[in-house]
């Protein structure tokens, strides 16, 4: 019978406790792109009609046009996109369309994927997650609100628990998230967002 040494023993357990360092594999995320709120324009609410994309590597899905010319457009907009477990980030933008029919970034949020993978929140878990949007010299100019979830490989149904409602709006002066968690740090990630996730949990059915 094969007895591992101490030291495999020692790296099996490792791998175990942090599953990034092995998880390399595909999976699929479910995003969907719900809205956003106090968008800005030279510091100046937008008036503007807008659409989100959201992107992956060198892939990238556009939203449809919201044509409210407000700065709380609703796109509700779901897709799904592979992502690999060496992936790091995904990103979301909010474009506006000119009256000349051009289009321009408005800012863009860079969204850790350990905020909706791995131990903390596994495949399965939805998560309703706010995020700052910055320019391109870093200024705030709004929030995006998504909520994603990596596609679990069972199709087994799943149902909410009852740990409440979850909200994905949030405030421009107070950001928050049900969580133990810490919330993440103005500039986590780059200089592009904020990340404070709010968690909305599904599980299995017993």
């Amino acid at each position: 019978m094969y007895i591992p040494t101490q030291i495999q023993l020692m790296i099996y357990i490792r791998r175990i406790d942090h599953p990034r360092l092995y998880t390399t594999m595909t999976k699929t995320l479910e995003i969907d792109i719900r809205s956003a709120e106090g968008l800005k324009l030279n510091r100046k609410l937008l008036k503007k009609k807008t659409f989100a994309v959201a992107r992956i590597g060198e892939k990238s899905r556009p939203s449809h046009l919201d044509v409210s010319r407000g700065s709380r457009p609703t796109w509700n907009f779901k897709l799904e996109m592979p992502v690999s477990g060496t992936v790091q980030f995904i990103y979301i933008e909010v474009w506006y369309r000119t009256s000349s029919g051009r289009e321009k970034k408005i800012g863009e949020a860079k969204i850790p994927t350990s905020d909706f993978m791995g131990r903390y929140s596994p495949e399965g878990h939805l998560n309703f997650l706010s995020y700052r949007l910055r320019d391109e010299y870093g200024d705030k100019c709004g929030i995006v609100n998504v909520s994603i979830m990596v596609k679990p490989y069972s199709t087994d149904e799943f149902k909410p628990s009852s740990n409440g409602a979850c909200s994905s709006q949030a405030a421009e002066t107070g950001l928050w998230r049900l969580s133990s968690e810490p919330p993440s740090i103005d500039g986590y990630g780059g200089r592009i967002v904020t990340g404070v996730p709010v968690w909305c949990v599904l599980q299995r059915p017993t």
